[in-house]
């Protein structure tokens, strides 16, 4: 296996050159850090794996050499924390000081435990912001743009001073890629902020509200285009934001023919430009009711917090079309806004 092979790499080649990397730092960090690395591959001999790693972590914060990395990373194996060690592998590869000789029996290790991890390939803005999986420790969300994560739910959150947090609930499995972005939204701050007021009786002090985020409710107008037979209708209605990606949408049809509409968008990632893609059923009265299925796909722009615009290419299927109907598969392309109060 790739990883019983780097172990042998770190329980060999660590201990022998870690005196001789960075010569910059202090001599008696790394004597410390040489006799803390032996100590620890006594402990990794005598499969007291926990103490290995406080002490090869301790060994690193006296001296942060790369080359410690692959001893951390590879303890974390013996102890089941595959994700760990693979956070740990990236960043020793990520590391300046890594050794191009290692660095391939490290990148096949890291495949090899890709395959039993979660990863999470992160987008957040702004780049200094930190983020914390499942509630653990906050770091630097700009150190590295993948964290692996074992299977199953997660959630991260990312923070940043004056800016609103972020969170999202996300369920992975083994050998999967998520990709995550976080856009982070600044707190406004008052155009005229008044000072703050101290009452004397209560020693309280009054100080500027926050802008309330927009409401889940909102107001969709859509101009459905029906290609084959050159003419559309239009779909104006209400939407409901079940989740900041899911919408709900109730409308009604305007055209030749009245009706109704019922769907749901999903927006695929968050962002300002974002593709999505829509599912929907049409009804409309023509020699009786007629119902349709309605997928789509495209992009909405979103001009503020309150109003986006929509462009998709949709495909309709008529289930119960009239008899004289030559077509029952339409190119129903769409266009408008969505308006959020």
């Amino acid at each position: 296996m790739h990883t019983r092979r780097l172990l042998f790499i770190a329980a060999c080649a660590v201990p022998c050159q870690v005196a001789l990397a960075q010569p910059s730092a202090p001599v008696a960090d790394r004597v410390d850090a040489k006799s803390l690395m032996q100590s620890g591959l006594k402990l990794y001999a005598a499969q007291d794996y926990l103490g290995a790693l406080a002490v090869f972590r301790t060994a690193y914060t006296r001296f942060p050499s790369a080359k410690i990395l692959i001893n951390i990373g590879t303890t974390l194996i013996k102890l089941d924390r595959k994700a760990d060690a693979a956070n740990t592998y990236q960043r020793y590869l990520d590391s300046p000081d890594t050794d191009p000789a290692k660095a391939s029996e490290v990148k096949k290790a890291l495949a090899e435990l890709d395959k039993a991890v979660g990863t999470l390939e992160l987008a957040v803005t702004p780049g200094d912001a930190e983020i914390s999986l499942d509630g653990d420790e906050w770091t630097a969300a700009g150190a590295t743009s993948r964290l692996r994560v074992p299977p199953g739910a997660v959630t991260a959150r990312v923070r940043r001073a004056a800016y609103e947090p972020g969170e999202r609930q996300l369920r992975i499995a083994a050998g999967e890629i998520v990709r995550v972005g976080f856009d982070l939204v600044a707190i406004p701050t008052p155009t005229a902020a008044p000072a703050a007021s101290e009452s004397a009786d209560t020693g309280v002090r009054a100080v500027a509200a926050v802008e309330a985020p927009p409401s889940r409710l909102g107001l969709i107008a859509l101009a459905h285009v029906d290609v084959s037979n050159q003419g559309g209708a239009g779909v104006i209605g209400a939407s409901y934001a079940v989740t900041r990606q899911l919408t709900a949408q109730a409308a009604v049809l305007l055209g030749p023919s009245a009706g109704g509409y019922v769907g749901a968008t999903f927006a695929v990632l968050d962002r300002p430009l974002t593709p999505i893609v829509s599912v929907g059923a049409p009804i409309f009265g023509s020699d009786g009711a007629r119902v349709a299925l309605r997928g789509a796909a495209g992009l909405e722009l979103a001009l503020n917090r309150h109003i986006s615009l929509i462009g998709e290419l949709g495909v309709e299927h008529m289930l119960n079309a009239e008899a004289d109907v030559m077509h029952r598969t339409l190119l129903v392309p769409a266009f408008g806004a969505v308006g959020r109060l």
